[in-house]
């Protein structure tokens, strides 16, 4: 029993590191497939357990935990996640049992739907008018994206509703279609912006920006899938009109579709698309049809699906069925088997990171699995290599499971001898390599001078979070590495106009735009240049905390652990990270070379005798123009504020820039006082 309940620990923690990477940060390491596999083995072992089930258990919850960068807001019913399988058999036991639980000996209609791999979201409309767009969070509570919703074309915005309604709310997936995921993925090639595994990823992340203006560009799409709820003022019952697609409305006020299909129909009235292929089935044996064709078809679609969505069509039946506590019993998602295919291992190539961390990538003889040739596979780490016991020349099973970067799933042919070794040398400088003490499946080269090493650092260091360099993509620095241009950071700040204007595609507009980006960026905080550095173990978050504690970069030079365990939210590994970084003579050599070309190594100076802000409380909306967000966010916590997420009763201010949407509608209802940079500035005695 023991066992069972370290395997079921160990399972809950592993489900909850996927679902904060899917959900939260829409960078899945792992495949739909193999996810379900482990919630499967959870749900089993939970129920061989004597013990009652967590509530805190992922089993027991819907999707996965809430940001912190939107405001959240309460579903007006839940958003429930749907049981699936990978499997007809299981499909044929719930139409047996949902047809034994609504008591009918005859079949009965089901509405089956494309699954479509995007993002769930819930839009309510109040008189007509769109008011919120969330996510679906945990269930209960989702995220207002509000504002990059209303980006979206496919969504009205006002609605010419034919029964006076005060609410109605729809649910429905927003996603990119593979034409516009791959212009997206063209578009990052030639940016300092990262490439999205696959298109759902890139739905979440565009749904996610801060920048409402960034969502628009993504061309992101919309098919309502499901209902959500109907409230009805009393005095307005006897005007609503009965049968407009099945639709009845009750006493209390609340109303309902007879049938979902009709609600669909309902939706296409109102403006909203819907998909082509969705499918009436009169018995078991039309869905097994459908599923034979769409499982033909699924690559002929102009977007990605992932499966089918069978629901019993009866709202009545629908109601009878009611729900588990996360799913609802009348539909069940079937989803597609994983996409495989057996090639040749040609070669296995060791890939170099920014923080020297050595992976081990599979390059295959081309193979075309699901439409998508198949030239690369991820094989983790080292520990994978010795667990499928591969090596250079087997033949190996290859699969493409909810679309995420392939993998190996196994040797199908073993035409080499044991598997491939950890190398002892770093491939780009020919280092010795490095065990990592605390993974053994990791090894790193630790020379600073190491060239792969360099350019990644490179794109870090000019990417959005760090020194925010828009336009020094991943082109543009190969070619200014390869012409010998770029040989330490601070050689950035010495290219000239001409060294731009020679390179490929760059005329004299873009040139300037990008000459006048490198400039601008010598004016980050320290904060920005910390994590721009790329200090082991050092994110964006931890980068603030450090330079509001120490003010400059001297100060850091000076300081030794025990000084950094002194900060909050700073332990040990970081602190041992931190002090080692800045006793290797080469990082000051770096920091000397960015200060004599300009870059800015202090956080800003405010008026921190004064503590003007102290016991207030700001709410950022809106793009600023004198400050970032970050960067007002420091200048406000320096002053003694603090910084808050979302708007209340008990938020002070309100910082509006432009595009404030609905934020700056909730703080003005609230009667909150809200200011502009202008007044901002002001308000902390800034020159």
């Amino acid at each position: 029993m023991n066992d069972i309940k370290k395997r079921i620990e160990f399972l809950r923690k592993e489900i909850d590191k996927h679902n904060v990477l899917y959900y939260g940060k829409s960078a899945p390491i792992i495949s739909d497939f193999d996810y379900d596999i482990l919630v499967k083995e959870l749900e089993s072992l939970e129920n061989k357990s004597q013990s009652p089930v967590d509530k805190k258990s992922p089993t027991q919850k819907v999707g996965g935990a809430l940001s912190s960068s939107f405001e959240q807001v309460k579903h007006l019913s839940p958003m429930l996640s749907l049981d699936n399988t990978y499997s007809s058999d299981d499909v044929y036991k719930w139409y047996k049992r949902t047809a034994k639980n609504i008591d009918t000996k005859d079949s009965f209609d089901c509405v089956i739907e494309p699954k479509i791999d995007g993002v769930s979201v819930s839009l309510v409309y109040e008189n007509g008018i769109l008011k919120i767009g969330a996510t679906r969070g945990d269930g209960d509570t989702g995220e207002d994206i509000t504002e990059n919703i209303k980006t979206i074309s496919d969504i009205p915005q006002k609605l010419s509703l034919p029964i006076s309604m005060d609410i109605f709310e729809l649910r429905g997936e927003v996603f990119i279609d593979k034409k516009g995921f791959e212009l997206i993925n063209a578009a990052a090639a030639n940016s300092s912006e990262q490439k999205f595994a696959n298109p759902r990823n890139a739905a979440s992340g565009s749904l996610r920006q801060k920048n409402s203006k960034v969502t628009a560009k993504r061309k992101l799409k919309f098919f309502v899938h499901s209902f959500g709820k109907i409230l009805v003022g009393k005095e307005k019952q006897n005007t609503a009109k009965k049968d407009l697609f099945g639709f009845e409305v009750k006493k209390n006020g609340e109303g309902f579709f007879n049938q979902h299909y009709g609600f669909l129909e309902f939706c296409k009235s109102l403006g909203f698309n819907l998909q082509k292929d969705i499918f009436i089935s009169k018995s078991f044996d039309d869905i097994s049809k459908t599923i034979e064709t769409m499982t033909k078809e699924r690559d002929n679609l102009p977007y990605e699906i992932d499966g089918l969505v069978i629901k019993v069509n009866n709202q009545i039946y629908q109601t009878s069925l009611g729900y588990t506590n996360k799913s609802p019993r009348w539909a069940i998602a079937y989803k597609f088997a994983a996409k495989q295919a057996e090639t040749k291992l040609i070669e296995i190539r060791i890939q170099v990171g920014r923080t020297g961390i050595v992976t081990p990538l599979a390059v295959l003889e081309p193979v075309a699995v699901g439409g998508v040739m198949i030239s690369r596979a991820t094989l983790h780490n080292f520990n994978e290599i010795e667990r499928l016991n591969i090596n250079t020349g087997d033949m190996v099973l290859i699969e493409r499971a909810g679309d995420v970067i392939p993998k190996i799933v196994k040797v199908s042919k073993k035409n080499s001898k044991g598997f491939f070794k950890p190398p002892a040398i770093c491939p780009s400088c020919k280092s010795g390599l490095v065990k990592e003490k605390d993974d053994d499946a990791a090894y790193r080269c630790i020379n600073p001078d190491c060239p792969a090493q360099f350019k990644r650092h490179l794109l870090h260091f000019v990417s959005r979070n760090a020194m925010d360099i828009d336009g020094f993509g991943e082109a543009v620095i190969d070619q200014l590495l390869a012409k010998g241009k770029l040989k330490i950071l601070a050689d950035i700040y010495h290219l000239s106009f001409e060294d731009l204007l020679e390179l490929e595609f760059f005329a004299k507009k873009k040139t300037n735009n990008l000459l006048n980006a490198i400039n601008n960026s010598k004016d980050r905080t320290l904060s920005r240049l910390l994590f721009a550095l790329g200090i082991r173990h050092i994110g964006d978050k931890s980068a603030e905390t450090i330079a509001q504690t120490f003010k400059n970069i001297d100060a850091l030079f000076n300081a030794d652990v025990d000084d950094f365990l002194k900060i909050h939210d700073i332990g040990e590994t970081l602190s041992i990270s931190l002090t080692n970084f800045f006793k290797e003579p080469k990082t000051k050599e770096t920091i000397d070379a960015l200060i004599k070309v300009g870059v800015n190594t202090v956080e800003p100076e405010t008026n921190l005798s004064s503590k003007i802000f102290s016991q207030k409380s700001f709410v950022l909306t809106g793009k600023l123009s004198m400050w970032t967000r970050q960067e007002a966010s420091i200048i406000i916590k320096a002053n003694g504020g603090k910084v808050l997420d979302a708007i209340s009763s008990k938020t002070d201010f309100v910082l509006a820039g432009e595009n404030a949407g609905s934020k700056l509608d909730k703080a003005k209802a609230l009667g909150i006082k809200i200011i502009d940079e202008r007044e901002f500035k002001e308000m902390i005695n800034e020159k």
